[in-house]
């Protein structure tokens, strides 16, 4: 944790703008599964796209994106993983478990149809073993800010503790903080919006899923899967900024074919910062 005097620091606490709560008030919600409940936020009627939001996110991870892909065709269906948002709490130690819940929705979302997903930091790691459970199969599968192509830094140690914290302003300063240092691109990238964001889904996240990464085999999922598939990271991912070159050489050899895009100037949550890069990408590689 960064040295840090909250007492000194006190912020107003952000809200999320209306114009999210627009988007939501749009959506069709619906809830999924039976043991393990799933709540997802569905526009448009083409065909289906699965969006995966990444670790103590949810749906919100991509309000700047959602429009783009429902005016160029698509069905948008966006979880709330287990264990995070309006979903059920999971207790596992595979995160298989999680693939074949996801799975399952998919098929009462999109009955018979195959899909397209797109996954966000550990939404990436879900979707990647999403698609050998999906019947009905997955056409494309986009992996953005994926912690599991290659090396990556520890980020954990320097980022603010806000559980606990009794007071509302603290924990927005702590939020604000971690928005900057993980997130995005430093203090000056930070805006209320973003942190407004994450402060709405962080603090209804339950369930710990450290550890549960090295029972996977991401490298053959890639590689036996039929789906094509695209890479995006920021060239400034808190994550993954030194070895971008080494998971470029990973993907190349493990996925023939994949595209491989570093956007410049964007950190880990490139979907947001970089909305229009990313939304043109995922509208051609989608389709």
């Amino acid at each position: 944790m960064l040295s840090h005097d909250f007492d000194d620091d006190i912020v107003d606490i952000p809200t999320l703008p209306q114009w999210i709560h627009d988007l939501e008030a749009r959506s069709e919600q619906r809830v999924t599964g039976d043991a393990t409940r799933m709540h997802w936020h569905i526009w448009g009627e083409g065909r289906p796209l699965a969006l995966f939001h990444g670790g103590h996110g949810s749906w919100m991870h991509w309000v700047r994106n959602v429009d783009a892909l429902v005016d160029a065709g698509y069905r948008v269906m966006a979880a709330d993983l287990p264990n995070f948002g309006q979903s059920d709490s999971l207790e596992t130690e595979d995160l298989e478990d999680f693939a074949r819940i996801v799975a399952a929705a998919l098929a009462e979302l999109a009955p018979g149809e195959p899909v397209r997903m797109a996954g966000f930091s550990f939404g990436s790691v879900i979707g990647a073993i999403t698609a050998k459970h999906v019947e009905a199969g997955v056409e494309r599968l986009a992996m953005l800010g994926s912690p599991l192509l290659g090396d990556r830094h520890g980020v954990n140690d320097r980022l603010a503790k806000w559980r606990g914290m009794p007071i509302p302003e603290h924990r927005a300063a702590a939020h604000a903080q971690n928005v900057g240092l993980l997130m995005l691109t430093g203090p000056d990238s930070v805006t209320d919006e973003a942190v407004a964001i994450q402060m709405a889904h962080a603090e209804l996240a339950r369930g710990r899923n450290k550890g549960l990464f090295s029972s996977l085999d991401v490298p053959g999922d890639l590689q036996r899967m039929e789906a094509e598939l695209t890479v995006i990271y920021g060239s400034r991912d808190a994550l993954t900024w030194r070895y971008l070159d080494q998971r470029r050489e990973n993907v190349a050899a493990w996925k023939p074919g994949a595209e491989f895009h570093v956007i410049p100037e964007v950190g880990h949550w490139v979907q947001y910062q970089a909305a229009d890069e990313v939304n043109a990408i995922l509208t051609r590689r989608m389709a």
